[in-house]
């Protein structure tokens, strides 16, 4: 009984130091993480000086790249090899969502799911940046199930830091929940020319201050609700007559009038803690005058004047390198190579699988070579670890919980996030000239109403058909021609009042001659603005005009109350009309003169 008993007892240690070594080996090669992802005990500061420890070369430069990925011309709503092997082959250390890669809420967080899961999964392990452009108005790549803002220079018009603030805090919640942690907005750029193509609406403001008061409250906002945004596009898109896009365009003011105007609201963003900074595809001959050499590639921009003279630490995102001022001046190798040494620390190439490689490949032999340090390198990836530890809403980037499934996403539809569009709505909408007093409309006065416009004809005539009209709404192209635009005029006899709606219509000729056959017609006219308010500068001078700055349902409802009378119009003019009227100007108000 004694042996047998010692033999026993014999086992069960056996047993248990077998047991215990299995465990710690276990837990040495899969240490326990606590959910944000770190090892246990580890802090933040940690995990980042410990994955840069751990990173090779290649691993570490493919933390320096955000990239899209597409099906040809079929959308890609799914990881497919090109997303995958960047993931994996090239240890991207972000990805960049566009309409291509977008269907329903439940959709958008399945795919970032997947894609968070195969980061995890990578050699690195380290989660992702993934990013998006919604901005609010014209600018949208999630458009249903969403709630869809009026944009940030009817923000701009209604003029209440608290309601950018709090359109920040829905819009950033309502992207955390479908797995996405980074929003390419705001925009800082300071719209001060009429002839933007590119800009325009997505600015808040012509006034530099009146842009870094709602900028910064917008930024703070989206980080609140659980995003990190990024103020673009340094050093100011706002005063250009042409797209970067298409083409490089030049911002030729002295260093003088950059400091008053274009870079304000950058540098109060950075006093207030900015989570990352998007450079532009722009020259700036004042800050560098190397013929030619764009914002994005020059180190006197990122790193003499934001780094070095505005002790800015943070992340720098270039543009999309593959725009036209780029690719259309430098080969996709070489602009990387010299974005990384002008201060970038993520390159964004946002499409083109070739570029990608070559892109990524480019700055891998660069370092090789000696050409860029890897001390250099390990400064970008620093910051980037850095700011995907960083404290956002609920929780950081590092958190796993966006590789749960999909929960919450009910809360896309709160009743009272719809509620914040319409009130921004209708605090935008700006009277700007009635000279007839022609407005409010009533039914009983002109019963018959034709609406003609590019964009969504369907709410119009359920708008007006609420107020009490017989309407009918049309829908017009942007730019008509002689055809389409006398298949607008069609019946126009029959009815006692036409509105028209414009946009950019100092821009497109055709919508002015739209207008001018209109009034042929000898029917009252009223147009409103759906886009910058700049189209009052080419219509006739007694013609009634008010501007919504945006073509979405709630803007386009929130003008049909003013038009009929519903409400009262609230908001002034966020930019001058050259020649015309002040910033701060209204119909119902009185005019004020322009600040800062």
């Amino acid at each position: 009984m004694k042996g047998a008993f010692g033999r026993k007892t014999l086992a069960v240690f056996t047993l248990a130091v077998v047991l215990a070594l299995t465990l710690w080996v276990f837990s040495t090669r899969f240490p326990l993480s606590p959910p944000d992802g770190r090892a246990e005990g580890e802090s933040a500061d940690e995990w980042v000086e410990r994955k840069l420890q751990e990173m090779s070369v290649e691993e570490k430069v493919g933390q320096l790249f955000m990239v899209g990925f597409h099906n040809g011309d079929q959308p890609a709503l799914e990881m497919n090899e090109q997303a995958i092997t960047l993931i994996e082959e090239y240890h991207a250390g972000g990805v960049i969502l566009f309409d291509r890669n977008v269907d329903t809420p439940e959709q958008v967080a399945r795919l970032n799911r997947d894609m968070q899961a195969k980061a995890r999964e990578s050699s690195t392990g380290v989660p992702l940046f993934i990013s998006i452009d919604q901005e609010g108005g014209k600018v949208l790549r999630i458009r249903d199930g969403v709630t869809l803002f009026p944009g940030n220079m009817a923000l701009g018009a209604a003029g209440d830091p608290e309601l950018s603030s709090q359109t920040g805090k829905v819009m950033g919640k309502e992207l955390r929940l479908m797995g996405i942690n980074m929003n390419l907005a705001p925009s800082l750029d300071v719209n001060n020319n009429d002839q933007n193509p590119i800009i325009g609406v997505r600015s808040f403001s012509g006034d530099p201050n009146q842009v870094a008061e709602l900028g910064v409250a917008q930024m703070k906002g989206f980080r609140e609700g659980g995003v990190l945004s990024v103020v673009k596009h340094f050093p100011g898109h706002g005063d250009t007559d042409s797209d970067s896009h298409v083409d490089l365009p030049t911002v030729a003011h002295s260093m003088e009038r950059l400091d008053q105007v274009e870079l304000k609201p950058f540098k109060k963003a950075l006093d207030a803690g900015v989570d990352a900074v998007m450079s532009a595809h722009i020259t700036f001959p004042a800050i560098d005058d190397t013929p030619g050499l764009p914002g994005t590639l020059s180190p006197q921009v990122l790193t003499g004047l934001l780094r070095e003279e505005w002790g800015y630490d943070g992340v720098i995102i270039t543009d999309d390198m593959e725009m036209g001022a780029i690719v259309d001046n430098f080969g996709a190798g070489d602009a990387a190579v010299r974005a990384v040494e002008a201060g970038a620390d993520i390159l964004l190439v946002a499409h083109d699988w070739n570029r990608q490689k070559e892109s990524i490949q480019a700055v891998i032999q660069a370092v090789e070579a000696g050409e860029i340090s890897e001390k250099r390198i390990d400064q970008s990836v620093r910051r980037i670890l850095q700011l995907k530890a960083k404290p956002l809403g609920k929780a950081s980037i590092l958190d796993q919980s966006d590789l749960e499934p999909s929960g919450g996403l009910e809360e896309l539809a709160d009743p009272e996030h719809a509620e914040l569009a319409a009130r921004v709505a209708e605090e935008a909408v700006t009277l700007v000239r009635d000279p007839a007093k022609q407005l409010p409309l009533s039914p009983s006065q002109t019963p018959r109403m034709l609406i003609l416009t590019p964009a969504h004809a369907d709410e119009w005539e359920r708008a007006f058909q609420g107020a009490g009209f017989d309407a009918e709404a049309r829908s017009v192209p942007l730019q008509p021609d002689p055809m389409e635009r006398q298949a607008a005029y069609e019946g126009v006899a029959a009815f006692d009042t036409v509105v028209v709606a414009l946009s950019q219509a100092q821009m497109r000729p055709e919508q002015q001659e739209l207008v001018t056959g209109l009034r042929h017609t000898g029917k009252p006219v009223i147009a409103v603005g759906l886009d910058t308010p700049y189209d009052v500068s080419v219509l006739p001078a007694d013609l009634a005009y008010l501007t919504a700055y945006s073509s979405q349902p709630v803007s386009i409802r929130a003008a049909v109350d003013v038009l009929t009378g519903e409400t009262e119009p609230k908001g002034t003019l966020p930019v001058e009309i050259p020649r015309l009227y002040p910033r701060g100007h209204s119909e119902n108000g009185s005019p004020s003169s322009p600040s800062g």
